[in-house]
């Protein structure tokens, strides 16, 4: 944000408050500070971004206005009662808060219970007057800002939507490239994992950005259909370069050029697609640029021919190998085709029809709807509640009923997305006392005309609106706290000792929530490292060996509960570790060297992806071919068998703190699936089969071979690991 920007964006929002506060004035509003603190939250960098969180923030008021009526209602007379009663409302809220997209909306309707009881407690009959004077200011002020930042100088996300999707493009292209020297080198890239965290950084944030497009940007709106199916084209290409990675690896002692002699010409196609996205991608492309035939070569596949002769030398498992290269080569480009069609329709070259049977697919990222896991991370708002009531009723601190509000608040904003707690509450108390307090006790009081306060409003924001250009922190915290400490209105009065009552409230409610995570979670990051990596390994164990891989004919229920595994246990611990990994002691841990922790860190994520493509390469064989899958139902057994007693053993030398042994190799369990593979060749129609099954059949090998060794290589990283030094308690 250049300097011309920062002066516009902090003058709109001054002009906004001043606009506020002289109708709150006028109408003689008796809480006009939550309409001021809804214009400070809302006003983002776009004008997008500022409508959707302004709609979400009315919303949520709305919804929690009508259940803090109910609660009221049923339990204003009860305080056991409203205590359980708020309680199970918040572990509601902190449910469904973890994965909906609107999640200010969830936030907002559960705090507004809580501050509704608050400010109407030994008072109820003014708990209606409350709830409607905070909802109606609010819309008050989210409107207000809504039309000054539509009306002067608007910012819509178009651009800022371009330039994020080219850099997430030119990441692809960057990381596509490495994974093709790692192929022709046969050694792994140092720069693939910092550009992996890079772009998972970049589509979020690009998601973020398509929210507000959705609002300020009619073209984008305009192919909406389509936007949504790019969230899922993404994911879907990002997650088969991810396995055709995997897959490099397990190729090492492969000659492929020789096995494949049109790999070059593949994956230059490759390297063109995404060439072709970041073109597409710039706004000023036009049809014309591209010839008539390529928006219809994207619907033939791309042919990798296998050299049959050079390939009937290898073993059964240097075969599977080969096989499950290519079916993930083949796999990444029909991902790489899909997003280029999805591409040609947001660039204009092709009409939006085109993708009505895509439209209707369902989203495979899109979560359960029922987890566990999400059910005790939405009981922390309610335990923080629930000890922060008890706090207040039996101790009876200054700040009386706020101290569970503030516990209330600060835990919903940690179950929606974690922050630093004690450096925020820092932060708010130095801008309370270092900014607020002298333009509080020593400005305001000498003011003698409506004009000179709403000139004050205007500079003080102005001020720190232009600041916060430079940081959302200096914004944040003066604005937040002045407009809530000071509270203007027609009735103004002047008490330090608020300022300091409010202080202490705020850090007991932080000091609650704070004490009861600590409580909840280690609070050393190698224990927090240990459960995550017992949560790993079990879950990996339960996929395996409890539910089962072999079949397309499982169970609904089992199949939900797979994917919930999967969700809880898997991907949350493998997005955990790079920051765990920064956050360890080495100096106090010299056995543990962060080569090793990283070689460690490797292995599980290796593990991830390789139970992922051998999950879809099951199911798609299963499904086209179920008679292979029961053909090889003993050799399934006996892979599944092994693999889950490793992981079950690892788990237990976790918990325990003792060193891993090398009691599983991945070539003594090949060495037996090769027998029972022949054997059972031999003994069923399988030596019958033609070229396509047998490929089919032959990558259900390879992804079987690559899991084995995946957990072979976590083996020998775990190996290296002192795991007495990091389970050892220390104070």
């Amino acid at each position: 944000m250049n300097r011309t920007v920062q002066l516009q964006e902090a003058f709109k929002l001054a002009l906004s408050m001043v606009l506020f506060y002289w109708l709150a004035l006028w109408m003689n509003w008796d809480l006009p500070k939550f309409g001021a603190l809804a214009i400070v939250v809302i006003s983002l960098s776009t004008t997008g971004a500022s409508i959707n969180k302004g709609i979400m923030r009315v919303v949520g008021t709305g919804i929690g206005a009508l259940a803090g009526f109910a609660l009221l209602s049923a339990f204003s007379q009860s305080p056991v009662g409203i205590l359980l009663a708020v309680a199970v409302y918040l572990v509601v809220i902190g449910y469904f808060i973890q994965t909906a997209r609107q999640g200010d909306i969830w936030f907002n309707a559960g705090f507004m219970p809580v501050a509704i009881w608050t400010s109407s407690y030994m008072q109820v009959e003014s708990a209606f007057h409350i709830a409607n004077a905070r909802f109606l200011e609010t819309a008050a002020g989210v409107l207000i800002f809504s039309l000054v930042s539509a009306l002067l100088w608007p910012r819509t996300s178009g651009q800022p939507l371009a330039r994020q999707g080219q850099a997430l493009w030119e990441g692809f292209s960057r990381l596509f490239s490495e994974y093709r020297r790692q192929l022709a080198e046969a050694s792994p890239s140092n720069e693939a994992a910092k550009l992996r965290a890079g772009l998972a950084g970049d589509y979020q944030q690009m998601l973020t950005t398509l929210a507000a497009a959705y609002s300020d940007t009619p073209v984008v709106r305009a192919r909406k259909q389509a936007w949504e199916l790019l969230r899922t084209d993404l994911r879907l290409f990002g997650n088969a370069l991810e396995l055709w990675r995997e897959s490099i690896d397990d190729c090492r002692q492969l000659d492929l050029h020789t096995l494949m002699p049109g790999l070059d010409t593949t994956l230059d196609t490759l390297e063109q697609h995404l060439t072709r996205s970041i073109t597409l991608w710039q706004p000023q492309v036009h049809e014309a640029t591209f010839a008539p035939g390529d928006i219809a070569a994207l619907s033939q596949p791309m042919e990798t021919d296998i050299d049959t002769a050079a390939a009937g030398k290898l073993t059964v498992f240097q075969r599977a190998a080969l096989m499950n290269f290519a079916r993930q080569l083949h796999t990444l480009d029909r991902c790489s085709r899909s997003l280029q069609r999805t591409l040609h329709v947001l660039a204009g070259h092709t009409p939006l029809d085109s993708l009505q049977g895509r439209a209707r697919e369902p989203d495979p990222y899109r979560p359960s709807r029922w987890n566990p896991e999400r059910l005790l991370a939405a009981l922390f708002p309610a335990l923080c509640w629930t000890v922060a009531w008890l706090f207040w009723f039996y101790v009876e601190p200054p700040g009386g009923p706020a101290i569970p509000m503030m516990a209330a608040a600060f835990s919903l904003s940690m179950v929606m997305s974690p922050v630093n707690l004690v450096g925020l509450l820092i932060v708010l108390l130095l801008s309370m006392f270092i900014t607020v307090a002298p333009v509080y006790m020593l400005v305001m009081p000498a003011l003698d005309s409506g004009f000179a306060l709403l000139a004050l409003i205007f500079v003080y924001t102005y001020v720190f609106g232009y600041l916060g250009g430079k940081s959302p922190v200096l914004k944040l915290g003066p604005l937040m706290m002045f407009v809530m400490m000071v509270n203007i209105t027609n009735e103004q009065s002047y008490s330090f000792i608020a300022l300091v009552t409010a202080g202490l409230m705020m850090l007991l409610g932080v000091s609650v929530v704070v004490i009861v995570d600590r409580l909840l979670s280690p609070m050393h990051p190698e224990q927090v490292l240990l459960r995550n990596m017992r949560r790993f390994l079990g879950g990996c164990a339960r996929i395996i060996g409890d539910i089962g891989l072999q079949s397309h004919r499982q169970p609904r229920r089992a199949r939900r509960l797979r994917r919930r595994i999967y969700e809880s246990r898997i991907l949350p611990v493998t997005a955990r570790l790079h920051d765990l990994e920064k956050k360890l002691d080495f100096d106090r841990f010299p056995d543990n060297s962060p080569e090793k922790v990283l070689q460690l860190v490797d292995g599980l994520q290796s593990m991830r992806w390789r139970m992922q493509s051998l999950e879809l390469t099951y199911d798609r064989v299963a499904s086209e071919f179920p008679e292979l899958m029961q053909a090889l139902a003993p050799m399934n057994a006996t892979w599944r068998r092994h693999v889950k007693s490793r992981l079950q053993k690892l788990v237990k030398l976790v918990s325990a703190g003792e060193t891993a042994k090398a009691e599983f190799k991945s070539g003594d369990i090949s060495g037996q699936l090769t027998e029972q593979f022949e054997a059972q060749k031999k003994a069923s129609a399988m030596h019958s089969l033609d070229d396509r099954s047998l490929q089919q059949l032959y990558a259900v090998m390879g992804s079987t071979q690559s899991l084995l060794e995946a957990v072979g290589r976590l083996g020998d990283s775990m190996e290296q690991i002192n795991w007495q030094q990091w389970s050892a308690a220390r104070f």
